[in-house]
């Protein structure tokens, strides 16, 4: 879990970097089974003349059994439930290949809704390379809102052809080394830039179980929002869309307790109903 100090920088800056998580044993067999899955998808199996685009898939599978336990890990798990709550739970494991740079967004701009994500990038990043570059301090509402009023260089595709700025928004740059772990508020805008082909980042996300009405809908919002990105991410990554939840993930043939619990909520709050229905729409 977090320190007193660790939380109060989190709280602070919406985000903080863990240094070696996970060590070098455990990022070679992470870069193992993420070279299986990115060797099946149409950066590899398409038309070899495209630009290659950003691929990212689903890590709940048998295919990847180790990055499938990822998401109940004790060191990424109980500092989920530490900052959201115990009755958390898991909305995605995904692996992502990133091309190129990333404009600037925030994951989520409801501040009803509360979601952290934990990107562990296998490879060195700086900010020259591509590293994750983040506004501090803009998951607390009015700067959020101020720096979206602003709307960052890099923000759309016509600024992101001007090159530099992305590089020149006062950001902090999250220089990691591969085992290294961010943590960081979904209301934080965020970018990189300088990045090349083949980014590696595995990405756990979890959410606060909703207390309020005002929560509930906000969750029913950003339903809809996953689906619309997972539905537009897939287009660049199989010929035929691949399951978020597979059927041997959801089956829990381990009567997995927490597993199930994180089941029973995608279920209440229409996450496996929303995918199944773009999987086969």
């Amino acid at each position: 879990m977090l320190t007193e100090q660790q939380l109060t920088y989190f709280n602070t800056f919406g985000f903080i970097t863990l240094r070696g998580l996970f060590s070098v044993d455990e990022i070679k067999i992470f870069n193992e089974e993420f070279q299986l899955k990115l060797e099946s998808t149409l950066r590899f199996t398409g038309p070899q003349n495209e630009q290659p685009k950003y691929c990212s898939w689903s890590n709940l599978t048998v295919e990847t059994p180790v990055l499938s336990k990822l998401p109940k890990d004790p060191r990424i798990l109980s500092i989920a439930e530490q900052i959201l709550g115990e009755d958390c739970f898991l909305i995605s494991c995904n692996a992502g290949s990133y091309v190129n740079d990333t404009r600037w967004h925030p994951d989520c701009s409801n501040f009803h809704h509360h979601s952290i994500k934990f990107p562990i990038y296998l490879q060195p990043l700086d900010g020259n390379n591509g590293a994750l570059r983040l506004i501090p301090g803009s998951h607390k509402k009015s700067f959020h809102d101020a720096v979206s009023k602003f709307n960052p260089p890099g923000y759309d595709d016509e600024s992101m052809r001007k090159g530099d700025s992305i590089r020149d928004v006062p950001t902090h740059a999250c220089k990691v080394e591969a085992g290294d772990v961010i943590i960081f508020d979904a209301h934080c805008w965020h970018a990189s830039w300088g990045g090349k082909t083949d980014r590696r980042m595995l990405s756990p996300i979890y959410i606060k179980t909703p207390k309020t009405p005002e929560e509930e809908d906000a969750i029913y919002e950003n339903v809809k929002l996953a689906h619309a990105v997972r539905q537009n991410l897939a287009k660049n990554t199989y010929a035929e869309r691949q399951p978020e939840y597979p059927l041997e993930w959801l089956e829990n043939a381990e009567s997995d307790p927490v597993r199930q619990r994180w089941i029973n909520s995608l279920h209440k709050w229409g996450y496996i109903e929303s995918f199944q229905e773009a999987q086969t729409s």
